[in-house]
């Protein structure tokens, strides 16, 4: 390895540190997923029992374990805590900025490298990703790796005298994993990459029967093993249990979550700001590229219209569902700036006037949005919804000084716009990717703390004051899973083991024989629904929730 690139690797590890670690401990975990999985994380530790996925000590058959043993490996080292939950995905983050940069560096060189790096440090949701506790940003990785080392596997079998299948290995391992972190999702992004890639390439290269065969036997064996040892150890249908759940996600929008055909597509188009809107010039073939680059475009154009089908397709429609696409769009992006830095392309006017418009939209939504919110009370008469009209009454102080963001981000796209229509590309590029990562970055401890009140902070503050009780805890009308890791319920506080249902469970809680005292939480417009029980009594409302307890002898 040279120089340029040891010392460039250094770089992109302290500013990976320096962007991804900080405040990630601050706001608490956000419903659902990031509590869920944090969840699942505390309560292995809780039982000692690692091999088996459990949420309120019932086994969760959605997930395997791969995630959940990175973060209680950060629990076991810094607690049981926000920080912990999410540390994973930070140093996660700097070894796919480490891990693009290389790929980069190998199939270009090291300014591309560099280039792709920018990319995605400076596109909105990818930074955003690798500061949370979602599982997303450790599979894709995992499963990028396994497509890039496809590319590698093929790009070899250009040179007859470097055939080798060590890449092949590395694809089938690196799929694995994906699969051990989310389930066979994993395996069928990639394989159906790779058979895509093969139907437009078949005339040359062989149909890869044995290939497959062995790419499949080492991506799947792990997970095959997991899965059977859960199945056999809680005597469950797990088979059943998981694939009950992945249709459920492809045929309907599994707990609210639906959404039109093209909601990725924005997404992505808002979401990975500014590559989104740059990306669209690396589809352009470059005749004076190399065979190699050519390959690995083709290979992730064919990835992103995969990640885009496949969930445009599924019926439940979540933000991060198409995050695996950010490898392969800020990769165009980087494809297109390394171009017109070096000649290959020029810039246009229509690209300026994109980047502009969508970033302006964003830069006024930045700056609007906390005026907004200093100046609620006017618009709160407007608001007939009970619960979000009690929830916008939130004791929160904007004092105006949460603008900076929107303020950082409207000049640096201006200046960004303007180098980049006088030609100074490599400049603009880094004042425009720059601006959104610095944005983002401060948006965390300025603007994150004060939107968590509106949301989930009276309940989060309820649970935490009752921890240390020997209660029950429901939630009621609604779902969550705040209450499990915010009160850190204990097996003696799940009611799993009684053999009850879910809904057995609560008309247990609400008016039969319970043997410690009940707290409820619900939201204020169902509340009458459950204040008609005799045995429960009110104790405060706050936000939007009602608080409500149960004792026992009631």
């Amino acid at each position: 390895m040279k120089k340029n690139d040891i010392e460039s690797l250094f770089v992109i590890f302290a500013i990976g540190t320096l962007l991804f670690i900080p405040y990630i401990g601050q706001v608490h975990l956000f419903d659902w997923d990031e509590i869920n999985f944090a969840e699942a994380a505390r309560e292995m530790i809780v039982t000692g029992d690692y091999l088996t996925v459990r949420i309120d000590y019932k086994p969760f058959h959605e997930k395997p374990p791969l995630f959940f043993w990175m973060q209680v490996l950060s629990m076991k080292a810094f607690g049981i805590n926000e920080f912990a939950a999410r540390l994973p995905n930070a140093i996660v983050g700097i070894l796919s900025l480490m891990f693009i940069f290389l790929a980069g560096r190998k199939l270009i060189g090291y300014k591309f490298g560099l280039l792709w790096v920018l990319a995605y440090i400076g596109s909105i949701l990818p930074f955003f990703y690798f500061k949370t506790g979602l599982i997303d940003p450790v599979f894709n990785l995992f499963m990028f790796a396994g497509v890039y080392f496809l590319f590698t596997y093929y790009d070899q079998l250009q040179n007859p005298s470097i055939k080798s299948i060590k890449y092949l290995l590395l694809a089938a391992l690196t799929t694995g994993l994906a699969v051990l972190t989310k389930g066979p999702v994993g395996y069928l992004l990639v394989m159906l990459s790779w058979s895509i890639f093969w139907i437009i390439k078949r005339r040359d290269y062989k149909f890869p029967a044995i290939e497959l065969v062995l790419f499949t036997l080492i991506a799947l064996l792990p997970f095959i093993l997991w899965f059977a040892i859960n199945s056999t150890v809680n005597n469950v249908n797990l088979f059943n249990s998981f694939t009950d759940y992945h249709l459920r996600l492809l045929s309907t929008g599994d707990a609210g979550h639906s959404g039109p055909f093209y909601y990725h597509f924005l997404v992505l188009l808002f979401g990975c700001f500014p590559a989104s809107v740059i990306m669209i010039r690396g589809f352009r073939k470059d005749p004076a590229s190399s065979a190699s680059v050519n390959l690995f475009s083709l290979f992730n154009i064919i990835l992103l219209f995969v990640v885009l089908l496949v969930f445009s397709i599924v019926k439940t429609k979540i933000v991060h569902y198409s995050s695996l696409a950010y490898f392969p769009i800020t990769f165009l992006a980087a494809k297109a700036m390394f171009s017109l830095e070096f000649g290959k392309l020029r810039w246009k006017a229509t690209t300026g006037w994109i980047l502009g418009l969508i970033g302006l939209v964003l830069a006024f939504a930045l700056i609007a949005f906390p005026i907004v919110m200093k100046n609620i009370d006017m618009i709160l008469p407007k608001v007939t919804d009970k619960f979000t009209n009690a929830l916008l009454r939130a004791d929160v102080v904007w004092t105006g000084y949460e603008t900076v963001p929107g303020i950082i981000f409207f000049i640096g796209l201006i200046a960004a716009i303007v180098l980049l229509s006088r030609s100074s590309y490599l400049t603009g590029f880094v004042v425009l990717f720059g601006t959104v990562s610095l944005t983002v970055f401060t948006i965390l401890p300025i603007i994150a703390p004060k939107i968590e009140p509106y949301t989930q902070g009276a309940p989060i503050e309820f649970y935490q004051s009752i921890k240390n009780n020997d209660c029950y805890v429901e939630v009621l009308g609604f779902k969550s899973y705040a209450h499990l890791f915010y009160t850190e319920r204990r097996p003696g506080m799940s009611l799993y083991n009684n053999g009850m249902s879910g809904n057995e469970q609560r008309q247990w809680l609400l008016e039969g024989q319970i043997d410690k005292p009940v707290f409820f939480v619900c939201k204020n417009k169902t509340a009458d629904k459950y204040l008609k029980y005799p045995q429960v009594e009110e104790l405060y409302r706050k936000n939007g929730f009602v608080f409500m307890r149960r004792v026992v002898g009631k």
